[in-house]
């Protein structure tokens, strides 16, 4: 390496460097009742995510949150997962299912798996990975999952692993 730039591009994980099978686990969210009632009153206004009595009374067993705060708490997570990646954008989820309710003071974690890549013959200098993404709660049970699409740049010629 013979200037900055190289040491910079060292540090990078390009498209090439995402294997199939490869598995990340990352992070830990504290599910607050707050943000969990506040996120409903702006974006899910249904009762057993803005009411806890109603909550039990339907058989939630508590105020569950909603499943599109999962969705972005699984986002706000995967920030952190993959910090070195040249991400270029998401061209979109897939498959976005809610196994289990999730309730305030649950510890959400995310697990990864890349589960398929592909050259874009559209975007020559980018490929897609396809990622699986797992929300955990604290008994490691699978509360959530959904499919990720990212286009991610690819080494440029000349850089090396």
């Amino acid at each position: 390496m013979n200037n900055r730039l190289d040491l910079a591009y060292s540090n990078i994980r390009w498209f090439e460097d995402f294997a199939i099978g490869e598995t990340f686990e990352y992070g830990h969210w504290v599910m607050k009742k707050e943000e969990m009632l506040s996120f409903a009153k702006m974006y899910d206004p249904e009762p057993f995510h803005l009411d806890e009595n109603e909550s039990i009374r339907m058989g939630w067993g508590g105020l569950i949150a909603s499943g599109l705060q999962v969705v972005a708490v699984c986002r706000r997570l995967q920030t952190g997962c993959l910090p070195n990646a040249e991400v270029v954008i998401s061209p979109g989820w897939d498959g976005i299912r809610w196994f289990k309710p999730v309730f305030a003071k649950d510890i959400l974690s995310c697990r990864i798996d890349v589960i398929d890549t592909r050259e874009l013959k559209s975007r020559p200098s980018e490929g897609v990975v396809k990622l699986r993404n797992q929300m955990i709660n604290q008994d490691d049970e699978v509360v959530a999952e959904m499919i990720s699409n990212v286009f991610i740049r690819r080494r440029p010629p000349g850089r090396s692993l």
